[in-house]
C-alpha cells in the first residue's frame, strides 16, 4: 500500500545494509537534516513536518507515532546513518550530519525536576520541539490528577531502554566497526577539527581489552600524535589522520 507521507522508519533498512549500492537511494537521507522534513531540536520526528497530519498531540493516546520523538526510532536511525557513511559511496549525508543528529539525541536524554534541577533520563516518547517527554506528562496526571495503574503505574517509561546509546558511541562516533575475522576495523564518525581528542577504553572485543584514543597534538594521553588502538595495552595500530584505520588482532 502507497502512502503520501515519508516516516523515519524509512530508513531502517540501512540497518542491515539491505538497499543496494549505486542506486541512488542513499538520497532519501537528506530528509534528515530537512526541517521540514525530520530535522528538530529535540528530534528526528517520527513523520515528516511538512505533512498535514503531522502532530504533536497532548490529547488521545499517549503513545502516537504521527510526530513525536522515540528514542527506538532515533537509535534505528543513527546505526542506519552510521551504516550509510561506512558502506556506501554517495553525497546525500555527512559525518557532520551523524554527529549533529546524535549531540540532538544526546541531549534528549534529561528531564528537568520540578525544582528545576537537570538529571539524566530516559523515557518513551519526546516532544521533538521542547523536550518534554510527552507519555509522562500526560500519565503522571491520567486518574484522579496521578498515575493510574491500569496504565503501568508510577513513572511507567522511566528507563524506557530502546537507546541503544552506548552502541551509537562505539560503533558509529567512535567507530569500531564489527567483524568476524581478526581484523580490527575503526572509522570514526566525528567531523574534523571538532574534538581535539577522545579515549574509549576498556571495550571487549573478540576476547581483547581495546582501546581507541585520538589526540590531535599528542599532548593529552602522551602516546603521539594521532589515532591508536591498542588491545590489552599494547599498540596495534596508529594513523596520524582521523580516519579508517585498520590492523590486525594480536594472535
Amino acid at each position: 500500500m502507497r502512502v503520501d507521507v515519508r516516516e523515519l522508519h524509512g530508513f531502517t533498512p540501512w540497518y542491515f545494509n539491505l538497499p543496494p549500492q549505486n542506486k541512488g537511494y542513499e538520497v532519501a537521507r537528506k530528509q534528515l537534516m530537512d526541517p521540514k522534513g525530520f530535522y528538530a531540536p529535540f528530534g528526528p520526528t517520527t513523520a515528516e513536518q511538512r505533512h498535514p497530519k503531522f502532530s504533536v498531540s497532548y490529547t488521545g493516546h499517549e503513545c502516537q507515532w504521527n510526530g513525536p520523538s522515540w528514542p527506538y526510532a532515533t537509535s534505528v536511525t543513527l546505526t542506519a546513518l552510521a551504516n550509510v557513511l561506512n558502506d556506501y559511496p554517495q553525497q546525500a549525508v555527512t559525518a557532520k550530519d551523524y554527529f549533529e543528529t546524535l549531540k540532538i539525541y544526546t541531549k534528549s536524554h534529561r528531564l528537568k525536576c520540578e525544582d528545576g534541577t537537570i538529571v539524566p533520563w530516559i523515557d518513551e516518547n519526546l516532544n521533538p520541539l521542547t523536550g518534554d517527554w510527552i507519555s509522562r506528562t500526560r500519565l503522571k496526571s491520567w486518574k484522579n490528577g496521578t498515575w493510574d495503574a491500569g496504565k503501568g503505574g508510577v513513572e511507567r517509561g522511566k528507563d524506557y531502554n530502546h537507546s541503544t546509546y552506548c552502541d551509537l558511541i562505539i560503533t558509529g562516533l567512535v567507530g569500531l566497526r564489527p567483524r568476524v575475522d581478526d581484523t580490527v576495523e575503526v572509522n570514526p564518525l566525528l567531523p574534523p577539527d571538532v574534538w581535539d581528542w577522545f579515549c574509549l577504553d576498556g571495550v571487549m572485543y573478540h576476547g581483547r581489552a581495546l582501546t581507541i584514543l585520538w589526540d590531535k597534538t599528542g599532548n593529552k594521553y602522551g602516546k603521539g600524535k594521532g589515532l591508536r588502538v591498542l588491545a590489552d595495552g599494547k599498540e596495534i595500530g596508529v594513523s596520524e589522520e582521523l580516519g579508517r584505520l585498520k590492523t590486525a588482532l594480536p594472535r
